[in-house]
């Protein structure tokens, strides 16, 4: 459904209401809590969102004039070290602006000086006493994610919420245990071409409004690991874009794409086995993330497309980041040089507690071999069996 224009406001209702009829099919009052709860915190938040934006409209007019040069997106399947690297290039502040968890909820002019001025008072007046008491609400509401994907309202996170607002984002789909039953919002690029238009016109706005409160001169740097599915959308609206993927081995990234994304059934459905046909389909989306991943190399030239594997950027970090920095001819500063040392080092003894198997969600290594068997070989994974 579409008012006024998509760029100041787009729903893509049809999928909410599917989400709710599939809810309230069956009687299971878990999710009919959850289903009344995710509503109502969607509600909210789209009703906070739009006064932002008519406060953009009023008071910063100047965004629709920005524009959006050169934007560089880091994609891969989740569970592949994105959000690593993102925060290692954010660390290059003289060159990116990039949003932090609480600017996806509200990406507009008018949000984001708002949290300028808090970050100024807190510093200035209060001497940090906000950001503590955030990361004390972090801990709490998050903690438990750390070792899974860290979460905090100060932290930098992908732009996945602004997808998620028109119910364009498979995350949509986390608190519900039929992501099985459903093809919507997995491949924006297989919509229709209205659907991507408006879409592409909402984010398109929503940068513009970020990036005209807070990067004069700077490029725009987003993480989004269910960009695969609309890299070529993307590139339609961007086309001077830059693309850096990470590839992890399938037998890897699947299963934990998987349970990363099905979690939250153990809230509603705790009885629900790992191979149950809705987390199977997560694990399917990553094995179809892979395949559609390599139209990108057909698709892009070396310069604006770069590949690298998971297992290097852990094991070197510094040098991975320095390798994006001469494939894109950027320069790196001193400044950057000494904050990625310091980086990587409190890094170094990371290691994840989390282990998951393809057998948990009905695959074998020969199924996901089968499928993905020229691009395992062409990556170097062993196929393991």
């Amino acid at each position: 459904m579409k008012y006024f224009s998509a760029s100041f406001y787009y729903v893509n209702y049809p999928v909410l209401g599917r989400i709710i009829r599939q809810t309230y099919k069956q009687f299971k009052w878990r999710i009919w809590l959850l289903s009344v709860m995710f509503i109502f915190l969607y509600s909210v938040n789209q009703f906070i969102h739009l006064i932002f934006r008519i406060i953009d409209e009023i008071f910063f007019p100047g965004f629709h004039k920005k524009q959006i040069k050169e934007p560089v997106f880091i994609i891969s399947n989740p569970r592949s070290g994105t959000t690593y690297l993102h925060r290692l290039i954010a660390l290059d502040k003289e060159r990116f602006a990039f949003t932090k968890f609480s600017h996806t909820f509200q990406m507009t002019t008018s949000f984001a000086k708002f949290y300028n001025v808090i970050r100024w008072i807190d510093r200035n007046v209060f001497r940090g006493l906000i950001s503590k008491t955030m990361d004390k609400v972090d801990e709490k509401f998050w903690g438990g994610w750390d070792d899974i994907h860290a979460l905090g309202f100060n932290k930098t996170e992908e732009d996945e919420m602004v997808f998620a607002q028109q119910m364009m984002s498979t995350g949509i789909f986390i608190p519900f245990p039929y992501f099985h039953l459903t093809n919507d919002t997995k491949f924006l690029d297989n919509e229709t071409a209205d659907v991507r238009t408006n879409v592409m016109d909402f984010y398109e706005s929503s940068i513009k409004r970020f990036m005209h409160a807070n990067a004069d001169g700077k490029t725009y740097l987003a993480k989004n690991v269910m960009s695969t599915g609309r890299f070529k959308t993307l590139l339609q609206r961007f086309p001077d874009a830059k693309i850096i993927y990470i590839a992890r081995h399938p037998y890897d990234a699947v299963p934990s794409f998987a349970s990363m994304f099905s979690a939250m059934y153990k809230l509603h459905s705790p009885e629900m086995p790992d191979n149950h046909p809705a987390k199977k389909a997560w694990a399917q989306l990553g094995i179809d993330f892979f395949k559609y991943s390599q139209e990108m190399k057909r698709l892009l030239p070396p310069a604006q497309f770069i590949e690298l594997k998971y297992d290097d950027l852990l094991n070197d970090p510094q040098g991975t980041v320095l390798k994006i920095y001469k494939h894109f001819n950027w320069q790196p500063s001193e400044k950057f040089l000494e904050k990625l040392t310091k980086e990587e080092v409190r890094n170094r003894q990371y290691k994840s507690h989390h282990e998951y198997s393809l057998e948990q969600y009905g695959f074998t290594k020969q199924e996901v071999y089968h499928a993905l068997g020229p691009i395992m070989d062409e990556l170097g994974f062993d196929k393991e069996f």
